[in-house]
């Protein structure tokens, strides 16, 4: 049995920058949430779909005009990000979330482990398979001399005498014995894949959830909201190679600003609290 292959994921995504930044957007603070969405030209199921791919893949997930929070003020981004991510936790509390997470987690581990071999199954399969080749060959017994004939009755007859040899000897305890031991290799192979499993997609989704929200209050805890940018090859960089070689969520976190980036903290830590509470590690 071939496990299948555990996703890895090499950078954790952060939900509060990829949802609230880019996938989700509202300039005023008075609008409903339908007005928000409707204002980027994005569904609310395609908005809890960037909520679900943010916190699934290790890669952001874009939705929406993202133009809208580049021309927002201040006060209009701090009220951007606790829209957003107020959606975020509404579906991720929901029970839509929790059943796409399970189907994900399934779809990414491992096969499920066949019955233990049974060995009068595996011998009488074998003895079945051997008359069956005998009733075939004697059909052609026309077609070839007495003399090859008896030679086959004969292999026949040793075959016959192997196979009851198996079936009731001290080989069929050996054979016993190694079918377990390779059974038993197989349910090591399945735990090992379980527990790689577990690792990155933990068996409560709200743990993948708190992993996430840890994640994005380390990477935002140090901003250096005042880095100069150059501009080279067309593009604006830091000057300070760096942090020009920080993970994008903290660029994004500069990107976002300070107000933005302290609302989603405070957003975050709150969210990890209740978790907590809840007893989710």
């Amino acid at each position: 049995m071939q496990a299948r292959r555990v996703s890895t994921i090499t950078r954790s995504t952060v939900v509060i920058t990829s949802v609230t930044v880019i996938a989700l957007g509202a300039a005023a603070t008075t609008m409903g949430a339908q007005n928000h969405l409707a204002q980027l030209g994005i569904t609310e199921g395609r908005a809890r779909e960037a909520v679900f791919d943010s916190f699934i893949t290790d890669t952001l997930s874009v939705a929406g005009n993202n133009a809208v929070f580049k021309a927002a003020a201040d006060p209009a981004r701090v009220a951007l990000v606790n829209f957003a991510l107020t959606l975020a936790r509404t579906f991720a509390e929901s029970d839509d979330f929790k059943r796409r997470y399970a189907d994900h987690r399934e779809a990414n581990g491992p096969d499920p482990l066949p019955p233990p071999p049974a060995v009068d199954e595996i011998l009488a399969k074998q003895r079945a398979g051997f008359e069956a080749q005998v009733v075939e060959m004697r059909k052609l017994f026309d077609q070839i001399t007495p003399e090859q004939r008896t030679t086959l009755e004969e292999g026949w007859k040793d075959m016959r005498r192997q196979l009851t040899e198996l079936e009731t000897g001290p080989r069929r305890t050996e054979l016993e014995t190694a079918l377990r031991q390779q059974y038993t290799g197989l349910v090591r192979e399945r735990e090992m894949a379980m527990k790689q499993l577990d690792a990155v997609w933990p068996p409560d989704h709200r743990t993948l959830v708190a992993n996430r929200l840890r994640h994005f209050l380390e990477v935002s805890k140090v901003v250096a909201y005042d880095a100069r940018l150059i501009e080279k090859d067309g593009a604006r960089v830091f000057a300070d190679p760096a942090l020009e070689a920080l993970p994008r969520e903290w660029k994004m976190c500069f990107r976002a600003g300070k107000p933005a980036t302290e609302a989603a903290r405070v957003f975050a830590q709150n969210w990890l609290n209740d978790l907590a509470a809840a007893g989710v590690k």
